[in-house]
């Protein structure tokens, strides 16, 4: 039976293999991107008017005292996976929006006040198209960094053996930094002309573009930045 390849990091890779095992789909779990916590200092909340979450990888790394959880803080996710997993950690007065974060930018508006200061747990230093956002509304915008996203593939013979395979079609990418180490290894691999073999399940048309510097390849773009579609696509193509 063909497999699905799943790039994800290792936590949500299992998850997206055991939804598909329900389907009798068959996947290959090679994590291209590894996400380690970063320790970070005490977050005071009350110093902040609204805390912003743009993935689970946030969620699951940033540090807080649950119990100081204020019931009318304001929390904003970027997707219903990110929204389900704050309440699971106990946030409460959480609002998702749409799975981007342009869609992000058009709900908050709607809250904000001057002198808003808006909190961001991320993976990177500092997001300029926010702050630059915020400071257009007069708001002050403060990432803090609680966990690193490293490209790698610690499965370099199973990576090469799923691409070389006439079998084997399907491969997610879930992000752009993901699709950017796929692109790392393909090279380095020397396996860049087997993608054109290949049907790439995409979560947007970010990712897509990423991937185009390699080629003309099959690649097809979820109507919905959310898991649920990335399954019925991967079902559907699966089943012919």
């Amino acid at each position: 039976m063909a497999k699905v390849l799943i790039t994800r990091p290792i936590s949500d890779a299992k998850e997206t293999s055991n939804t598909l095992e329900k389907y009798n789909i068959e996947s290959l779990c090679i994590p291209l991107i590894e996400i380690k916590k970063k320790s970070h200092k005490p977050v005071l909340l009350s110093e902040y008017d609204i805390i912003l979450f743009t993935s689970k990888n946030a969620v699951r790394n940033f540090k807080i005292n649950k119990k100081k959880l204020h019931l009318q803080k304001l929390v904003f996710s970027i997707g219903d996976e990110t929204k389900n997993l704050l309440l699971d950690y106990g946030f409460k007065n959480v609002i998702s929006t749409n799975g981007n974060l342009e869609n992000l930018k058009k709900e908050i508006t709607k809250y904000l006040k001057t002198n808003f200061s808006i909190l961001h747990p991320t993976f990177s230093k500092k997001n300029c198209e926010l702050e630059k956002f915020f400071f257009k509304y007069k708001c002050k915008y403060f990432h803090l960094q609680c966990y690193s996203a490293l490209k790698v593939n610690k499965k370099k013979s199973l990576f090469k053996k799923f691409m070389i395979s006439e079998n084997d079609k399907l491969i997610t990418i879930y992000s752009s930094l993901t699709a950017r180490s796929f692109i790392d290894e393909v090279k380095k691999l020397d396996l860049i002309e087997f993608c054109k073999d290949k049907i790439f399940i995409v979560i947007s048309e970010n990712v897509k573009k990423e991937l185009t510097c390699l080629g003309q390849f099959n690649i097809e773009v979820v109507k919905k930045p959310k898991e649920n579609e990335m399954i019925n696509l991967l079902v559907k193509k699966s089943r012919g």
